[in-house]
């Protein structure tokens, strides 16, 4: 009975801290707004859309993280050779210092290890406990990096030829391979069963995916212009490309087929998914487009007044969250019932990066 007891009591506190005021350790409610004029930070509640609380950073962040796992903020300002940290709970700030102004980062899944991309080398930190781990040296910007699903790997991808180090976390192992046709690339994005890694080629205008599994290269999907980055619905089923001029395509990850060709009519801009993996979202400069994945429905088209920012899906798949250029709002969509939703007002001048710890949003 007394274990049941203090069981009961445990679960009580847990419920209650969840709830507590001014404690943002939710990663699936929480967003964070940055702000590209002032160092503030709007905090969103995206379960009942409304803005509940505004902090104030170190630096006007350029980059913005959340290590959902220990609740915390991570971010650079491109002008100073620190890594900043913002505990969530305990509202506290700290910085890490490194040798040069950091470029990008990426943080862990278990949210415990941070990579750091400087201009010649990458730094592994553990900013809990204020912890300087393995660095990875002879790198040459512009790289991307991008831990798989499980935290197991690091991909690091020079993106002026598409030559990929995966680095293994627990021994630091490099194994090589070769995304692309050796020329310009995007960035990479990994399918989230840590099957498929893909880039789109910049100089043969065509995506490029590779099988970890099979160790080759699987398929070479070609488009009519330069493609954007690819996307990968979360549930590792479908590829979602986009070419500049406006094509659109959806395809099977299995079997590398086209389900369906869409022509956005416009420059398209960025690419998400959502609702259950039904869905995809396309912007382009005009407005955002909504349609299903695989039916033959038409794209729904939502002409906007201002281009968007930053996108994110929240983790349920239900709801977009964007900012747009000149607006200090965000613009709201309901996915399940495609529409749009009042705009959410930030409170801030210009609202910029959009930060949760879990989202939607796994491979972009």
């Amino acid at each position: 009975m007394l274990t049941g007891a203090l069981l009961c009591t445990q679960l009580l506190i847990s419920v209650c801290q969840a709830d507590e005021p001014g404690r943002y350790d939710d990663g699936a409610r929480w967003a964070f707004i940055t702000d590209k004029t002032s160092a503030q930070v709007a905090v969103v509640d995206t379960f009942y859309h409304k803005h509940v609380d505004t902090l104030t950073m170190k630096a006007i962040p350029t980059m913005m993280e959340v290590s959902d796992v220990q609740d915390m903020l991570l971010y650079i300002d491109g002008k100073t050779p620190q890594v900043y940290v913002y505990d969530l709970v305990k509202k506290t700030h700290w910085a890490m210092a490194v040798e040069s102004i950091p470029r990008s980062l990426a943080v862990a899944p278990d949210g415990a290890r941070v990579a750091v991309a400087l201009d010649n080398k990458l730094v592994m930190l553990a900013p809990l406990t204020n912890t300087y781990l393995e660095t990875i040296p002879n790198l040459s910007m512009p790289y991307s990096l991008n831990f798989d699903t499980g935290g197991y790997n690091l991909y690091i991808t020079d993106q002026t030829s598409g030559k990929t180090k995966i680095w293994r976390v627990h021994d630091a192992a490099i194994t090589e391979i070769q995304l692309g046709s050796g020329g310009n690339v995007s960035e990479v994005t990994l399918s989230p069963d840590a099957r498929l890694v893909m880039v789109g080629d910049l100089v043969n205008n065509n995506v490029s995916v590779w099988d970890l599994f099979m160790e080759q290269e699987f398929a070479r999907i070609p488009l009519q212009s330069t493609p954007w980055r690819p996307y990968v619905s979360s549930d590792s089923e479908h590829m979602i490309l986009a070419a500049k001029n406006g094509q659109g395509l959806v395809v099977n990850t299995w079997t590398g087929q086209t389900v369906k060709s869409i022509d956005f009519k416009d420059t398209t801009t960025e690419i998400r998914t959502g609702w259950l993996e039904s869905i995809g979202v396309v912007a382009t400069r005009s407005g955002l487009n909504i349609f299903n994945l695989t039916s033959k429905e038409a794209a729904k088209h939502f002409p906007l007044s201002a281009p968007l920012g930053d996108v994110v899906v929240v983790a349920d798949s239900k709801t977009l969250f964007a900012t747009q250029g000149g607006q200090s709002q965000l613009l709201v969509v309901d996915l399940r019932k495609e529409r749009l939703l009042p705009a959410l007002e930030t409170g801030l001048k210009a609202p910029n990066l959009i930060a949760m710890g879990l989202t939607n949003t796994i491979c972009h």
